[in-house]
């Protein structure tokens, strides 16, 4: 189940998460991994 936040102007938000890293389009950069605050992600 997705949980939904209220931001601070009454909206609606709902975060979205990387599922998988598609190799065809990744360029290698490790933004994704750098960003990263659960320590989840190897590479």
């Amino acid at each position: 189940m997705m949980r939904t936040f209220t931001t601070r102007d009454g909206s609606i938000w709902m975060p979205s998460y990387l599922t998988s890293i598609d190799s065809k389009t990744c360029i290698g950069c490790c933004r994704c991994f750098k960003v990263c605050s659960r320590d989840v992600m190897h590479l």
